[in-house]
């Protein structure tokens, strides 16, 4: 599964000190992907407003099919190089309103298509499971045997 920039032309979407971007895949079956990078202080102070955007502009009948599937694809994920506490973290990510929301923190790379494409994977997609699986040692087993008959 592929997935490609969505230019944002919305200049709600304009936030002080992040960067925001939309991918989404060319599939019959539409997934949408919205990530915040930003600082930990500057998430706190807008994750819910992103979250509201989100849901203002994307999750309307204009922009969605009537599929099931599509309503319940949107993930947002917030992406931040420092570290997140985990009050937030729960906060952002049990927060069911409108959208999936993940958050990765402690991000120590370039963001850029390639890392966005290996998030979705990690958090959403999980096509690296066969390659994970077939990477995998093999497990050893012995059979259980207790201690009283």
């Amino acid at each position: 599964m592929n997935f490609s920039t969505i230019e944002i032309n919305n200049p709600d979407f304009v936030i002080e000190n992040c960067k925001v971007y939309h991918y989404r895949n060319d599939d019959i079956f539409r997934i949408n992907i919205f990530f915040l990078e930003a600082n930990s202080d500057v998430i706190n102070e807008n994750w819910k407003r992103f979250s509201n955007m989100v849901a203002a502009n994307y999750q309307t009948s204009e922009y969605m099919s009537n599929r099931e599937f599509d309503r319940w694809n949107f993930y947002i994920i917030y992406i931040s190089k420092d570290n997140i506490s985990k009050v937030l973290k729960t906060k952002i990510e049990n927060d069911k309103f409108s959208s999936r929301k993940i958050v990765e923190d402690s991000y120590n790379k370039e963001f850029n298509d390639d890392e966005a494409n290996s998030l979705i994977v990690k958090h959403i997609t999980n096509e690296d499971l066969n390659d994970i699986i077939a990477s995998t040692e093999e497990v050893s087993r012995t059979n259980f045997s207790p201690i009283n008959e």
